[in-house]
């Protein structure tokens, strides 16, 4: 009877370490698809920062959620890509933001909430600073994603704030 239980323990672990299909996801289920962003961020000195996007989300089947794109800050036009990726044993993810021209890719801790399909981003940048994004879907079709972006000094202080609106786009 001991080995029976045994048994079961070791299925329900190895279940429960096996990633779920990131397409079918709650909350990544929604970012499948093509989508076009724009919004601004002001910073502590009163400058604008205008930002445009166009992206894809799609599943890197069990282990991944990819967002691939441009992004363009103030006429200069980048490429990124945002890798998302759930450890099991922790129930804890993760997403990488890469760029295009060698950048230092940018490490975020995400905290994703099924039942209000929100995630929250933040990256520690330096001693204290950090950058913040929060996600929340505005519309009942989930078809319209506000990011509420909050970089943050070494002091705590706010240094660039804002909206970037993202709206699905109708495939053809």
């Amino acid at each position: 009877m001991k080995c029976f239980f045994a048994f079961l323990l070791s299925i329900s672990v190895t279940l429960a370490q096996q990633p779920a299909d990131f397409g079918k996801h709650p909350f990544f289920q929604h970012f499948v698809g093509t989508w076009k962003a724009e919004g601004e961020l002001k910073g502590e000195d009163g400058k604008v920062i205008t930002i445009t996007e166009d992206w894809k989300g799609s599943s890197g089947g069990d282990s991944t959620f990819l967002i691939d794109g441009t992004r363009t800050i103030n006429g200069e036009t980048k490429s990124f890509k945002w890798t998302f990726t759930h450890n099991a044993a922790t129930d804890t993810y993760e997403a990488v933001l890469t760029g295009s021209e060698g950048d230092q890719p940018l490490r975020f801790e995400a905290s994703i909430s099924e039942v209000n399909l929100t995630i929250e981003l933040k990256a520690i940048t330096g001693t204290n600073s950090a950058i913040t994004v929060k996600e929340v879907f505005t519309d009942e079709k989930r078809e319209t994603l506000a990011s509420h972006v909050t970089f943050t000094g070494d002091a705590g202080q706010v240094t660039l704030e804002g909206v970037i609106t993202h709206k699905k786009q109708k495939e053809p």
